[in-house]
């Protein structure tokens, strides 16, 4: 329910946390609700990438009622009924996993990247990634990974601190992805 920037059509623009609720169905696990979700991403890809003009993320929890119960908080914090709801995390966590009966182990996310190629001629990319077997976590965990072994095996000659953008292919990073039950693949049009 927090406000949080973004980039939209070429601004940083405040949007809000949880919201802008929509559905989208994955790959071999049907129908996920989603809402606005902060991450690092939307504040360094701008710098990284220029020519970006719009980046979004979203988020979302396997179990329809458990999400919409999640959108309706943020209604409540953004409209200041609730002021923190951090301070409720405990309380709220306990209830989600009364619930973990009904949901999986399985897991997705994806991509969508529209542009123009180096020709001027309209292309939309899209990276659909699920994940089965409780694999999840590894999504977003193996950047930290690769980086670690890369840091242990002398590979990184860069020092400071500094975003970790720019160190990891995407061939490292699915290979490393290619032993655990997590499936990919993108559609081009």
């Amino acid at each position: 329910g927090r406000k949080f920037k973004t980039l939209i059509d070429g601004e940083m623009k405040d949007i809000v946390g949880w919201q802008n609720l929509h559905a989208r169905k994955y790959p071999g696990l049907g129908w996920r609700l989603l809402g606005n979700c902060d991450i690092p991403d939307l504040e360094l890809f701008p710098d990284r990438y220029p020519e970006l003009k719009n980046i979004r993320f979203f988020a979302g929890i396997e179990i329809p009622f458990i999400h919409l119960g999640l959108w309706f908080i943020s209604w409540l914090v953004r409209l200041g009924i609730l002021r923190h709801l951090e301070n409720h995390a405990q309380l709220l966590l306990k209830i989600s996993n009364l619930f973990n009966f009904i949901g999986s182990n399985n897991s997705a996310l994806h991509m969508q990247l529209t542009g123009t190629d180096g020709d001027g001629n309209e292309k939309k990319l899209i990276f659909d990634l699920t994940a089965s077997s409780g694999d999840g976590p590894y999504i977003p965990c193996m950047p930290a990974i690769i980086m670690a072994k890369k840091l242990a095996n002398d590979e990184i000659t860069e020092s400071g601190s500094s975003p970790c953008i720019g160190f990891i292919t995407l061939d490292e990073y699915l290979g490393a992805l290619e032993y655990l039950d997590i499936q990919w693949h993108t559609t081009e049009t």
